[in-house]
Order: C-alpha cells, then sequence, then structure tokens
C-alpha cells in the first residue's frame, strides 16, 4: 500500500527531467555518427520528444491525484484509535446529596456571620480610637408594634438617641445625649412621654419631637464615668455637674433609655407621679463610698414652667459586686430614699414628693420595687368654659410597684428574661383636664398587671414582648388603655 505521494512525485519529476537527456545524447551519437541530419530534422525530432515527455507527466500527475484521493478515503474509513471512546450519557444529572447541601448552607452563613463580626470588630475599633482620644459614641433607637390601642397606631418608632462622652483630663469631662421623638401617631407634645417618645419618658426635651435630653459638664475625683443617662454609681468617687441630666430621684432614673429597660413600659410611679421621669436643668453632685452613695440637685421646677426644684436621694447597698452596671445581674440589696421640694416663683412650697426603694438580687431573680408620695400644697382647679371653677381639693397622690425578673439563660441556655411587674395609683382627687383636647375627665385609682419576655440577641439587639392589663380600673383619659400588647424591638450602637 501506498503510504505518502510526496516520494513517489519526486522520482517521477527527476525521472522525466532525465529523458530527454539521455534522447538528446542518442540523437547526438546518431549526428556524430552519420553527420547527415539537418538542423531542421534535429530541432523536430527535440519537439516530438519533447511532446511525448510533457504528455507523461500529465498523466503521472492525474494518477498521483488519484492515488491521493483514495488515500484519503481510506483513512476516512478507518476508525480513530488515538483518543479514547467517551460515553455520554442522556439522564439527567445527578443531585446532590442532602448533607452536601447542608455543608455548603452552613459554610454560606459562617460566611455571613463572619462578615458581621469583622464589620462589628471595625465599629468596635473606630470606637475604640475615638475612645481614646478621650471621646465615647453610642446610642439606640426603637420600634414599636401594638395592638390597638388609643392612638390608633399599630406601629411607631419610639425614640432615637445618641450619646456622647468626652473626658478632658483626669478630672474634667462633658457628657449628652441627643433625643429625637417618634410620635408617629402625631400627638401633641403635652400628651404622656409613652405616647410621643416610646415606652419609657425621653426626659427634658420640652414640647417638640427632638431635644437635648442630657448635656452637662462634669468635675470628678477618683471616678471617671460619667454615663448621660442610667446608673451613675458603678465606682467609688465624687461629682459635680452643671446642665440638664436624669434626677437620681428612686431608682427608676437609671432605665429611662429603652435600651437600660428589661421591661417595655415604665413603672406607674415614673409615668403618673414623674411624668414620664424627672428631668430638668441644674447643677448636682453624686458620689459613692464603700456601701453608702448620695446625691443632690438644684433645677427648675418639676410641675410647672416657673420655680425650682431642690432634693435628692440617699443609698444603702451591702452584698456582692455593689458597684455594677445596669447590664449586670447582681446580687445583693440596695435600699434609698428620695426627697424632692417643688417650688413656684416666690419660693413657696407647691409640691412636696417622698420616695422608697428597694431592690434586692439573688441567684437569677432581681426584684425592683418603688413607693412615691406627692403632697401637694394647694388645692387643683379645673375649669369648664362658661362655669366657675371647680375646688377639686389638694392633688395629693401616691403610687407603687413590685417588679420581679428572671434571668433564665442558665436554664435555657439562650439570653432569654422574663418578668411580672404589680404597680398601683391612687389620686386623692377625681378629675384633671386631659392632656388631649384640655377637656375636664374623670379619674379613679388603677391598677396594672405586667407581664412579658426580655430576649437580648447580642450586645446590639434586643426584643421584647409586654402585656399590661388594668384589671378592670381605668379613667376617661383620651390615651388611657385597659388592656395593651406590644412588642419591641431595640438596637443600639
Amino acid at each position: 500500500m501506498i503510504t505518502s505521494s510526496v516520494p513517489i512525485r519526486f522520482i517521477c519529476r527527476i525521472g522525466y527531467f532525465l529523458l530527454p537527456v539521455l534522447f538528446s545524447a542518442q540523437s547526438t551519437l546518431a549526428v556524430s555518427a552519420t553527420n547527415t541530419a539537418s538542423d531542421e530534422h534535429i530541432r523536430q525530432i527535440v519537439e516530438s520528444l519533447l511532446k511525448e515527455k510533457d504528455k507523461k507527466i500529465e498523466q503521472l500527475e492525474a494518477r498521483i491525484v488519484q492515488m491521493e484521493r483514495e488515500r484519503q478515503n481510506s483513512n476516512a474509513n478507518m476508525p480513530i484509535s488515538s483518543a479514547p471512546s467517551v460515553t455520554v450519557s442522556e439522564s439527567a444529572p445527578q443531585k446532590p446529596e442532602p448533607d452536601k447541601i447542608s455543608e455548603e448552607t452552613e459554610a454560606k452563613q459562617n460566611a455571613i456571620t463572619g462578615k458581621l463580626v469583622d464589620l462589628g470588630e471595625q465599629v468596635e475599633e473606630l470606637r475604640e480610637a475615638a475612645k481614646e482620644k478621650g471621646l465615647d459614641i453610642s446610642g439606640f433607637f426603637d420600634v414599636n408594634a401594638k395592638t390597638d390601642n388609643a392612638t390608633d397606631q399599630n406601629f411607631s418608632v419610639g425614640s432615637v438617641e445618641l450619646d456622647l462622652e468626652y473626658g478632658y483630663d483626669d478630672h474634667f469631662a462633658a457628657s449628652s445625649a441627643l433625643v429625637l421623638c417618634g410620635n408617629s401617631s402625631g400627638a401633641d407634645f403635652s400628651a404622656p412621654a409613652a405616647i410621643t417618645c416610646g415606652g419609657s419618658g425621653p426626659g427634658g426635651i420640652g414640647a417638640g419631637g427632638s431635644g437635648i435630653a442630657v448635656a452637662l459638664v462634669d468635675f470628678h475625683m477618683f471616678d471617671n464615668s460619667i454615663p448621660p443617662r442610667g446608673r451613675i454609681f458603678n465606682n467609688q468617687g465624687f461629682h459635680i455637674q452643671a446642665g440638664r441630666f436624669d434626677l437620681p430621684f428612686s431608682s427608676d432614673y437609671q432605665y429611662y433609655a429603652n435600651k437600660d429597660r428589661v421591661t417595655v413600659t415604665a413603672p406607674i410611679t415614673t409615668s403618673r407621679i414623674q411624668f414620664g421621669g424627672f428631668n430638668g436643668d441644674g447643677v448636682r453632685s453624686y458620689g459613692s463610698w464603700k456601701h453608702l452613695n448620695y446625691s443632690v440637685f438644684w433645677t427648675d421646677a418639676m410641675y410647672a414652667n416657673d420655680g425650682t426644684s431642690l432634693g435628692g436621694r440617699v443609698g444603702l447597698t451591702y452584698g456582692q459586686n455593689i458597684y455594677r452596671t445596669h447590664h449586670a445581674n447582681p446580687e445583693g440589696i440596695e435600699f434609698g430614699l428620695s426627697q424632692l421640694t417643688d417650688l413656684d416663683g416666690d419660693r413657696n412650697v407647691r409640691n412636696m414628693v417622698y420616695g422608697a426603694d428597694l431592690s434586692f438580687g439573688y441567684g437569677i431573680m432581681k426584684l425592683q420595687s418603688e413607693l412615691l408620695w406627692l403632697k401637694a400644697q394647694h388645692n387643683l382647679f379645673t375649669t369648664v368654659e362658661g362655669e366657675d371653677p371647680i375646688d377639686r381639693g389638694k392633688p395629693n397622690e401616691m403610687a407603687y410597684h413590685a417588679t420581679l425578673i428572671a434571668n433564665l439563660e442558665k436554664y435555657l441556655k439562650h439570653p432569654l428574661s422574663a418578668f411580672v411587674r404589680y404597680g398601683r395609683w391612687q389620686p386623692k382627687h377625681r378629675a384633671i383636664e386631659d392632656s388631649f383636647d384640655g377637656s375636664v375627665v374623670g379619674i379613679n385609682a388603677l391598677s396594672q398587671l405586667t407581664v412579658g419576655l426580655n430576649y437580648k440577641f447580642n450586645e446590639y439587639m434586643t426584643i421584647k414582648f409586654e402585656y399590661t392589663d388594668s384589671l378592670g380600673t381605668s379613667t376617661q383619659e383620651h390615651y388611657f388603655d385597659k388592656k395593651l400588647g406590644i412588642a419591641q424591638m431595640v438596637l443600639a450602637f
């Protein structure tokens, strides 16, 4: 079998090129032998030989082309042995195993979690960098969902707060808390603070939706912590402050900010007698030494637009971890006595407020309780259009509450707390001017039973669920709800 056409063609071409040489040599010998042929005869012989050569070459080339075609056809019919055969299946692709899917899902979740952790670490690095310069930044906001209520709103933003602390040196510092109230219901800001600014009183923002809850300058000895809000007795030390602040009266002042409060709403002692939380402009001093702590203040009036208020609190602690933050689960006992005197513009006593508070922690349980008594020095007059003012007598009030909190994390392995609270408000008078429209409405003694749960996902996010029942008691106030369920999400930063 011919395997290549190149050698054949090469041999043929050489042979045919040699033919005329041989014939020419033969002719030359003949001419030299006879010496009779003429030049014309020689030319004819050469031409005939060349024509015959060309014809033979064309025949050979045609044969070579034919042989090449036959070789190509024979190669096309031969099986391809150089590449291995591959069997292609037309069946559906095999599904990945469930274990592999779960592993991939877990890997993605771990990747997302890792990115969130990295982001949190970056935020902490920025905060630490700012703190090294003397500035500490924090804050929070809350979103609420309610059952049907007097505001006709089921969803609302409570408040947004930005807290700033700045230390100048070893003895001077400044602190502030800026508050923006959601007021999703559009209520007038004379309405209760729980309506306009979430479940806890924002304090000190005046008659508007935003303002400064805390802004103060601080001189301190030994204790350089100056939290804008919350518990102030964290370490032994001495402070003198001037500006705007929450009054350290009784014990609930530690929880005015929703991020610090285990429950959603404030106790009845705060919402009724303190109108959401005492907060004012003035000066105060506080400190602690061993088991004793104290606070004194002199501010603008708490119960009117004119005059001043002054007072203080003395506390005694006993037990483990005396100096702590409200984020801890302390053991031990703390007892405090408070007093506030409210003066009018002529420095006459308008109201006297007395308070006693007791906190007790042991194991997973913590008890918080308060008793407040408001003693009025002047009679209350209510006015109805077209009628003479009606004397309602002295508007004395008494309120108390007891809140029991159980930290269930030890048993459930999740940061869940349950709470139950009972509170009662007993006013001596039976009518007031409603904050909704200024009309005179009837009031009665109120009881409140509150139960709920608090789940802390992490340092930045907490979800609370709370249900409150007035146990059959009621008032004619527009914003009063006999029964109310609230879910609240608090996001801190």
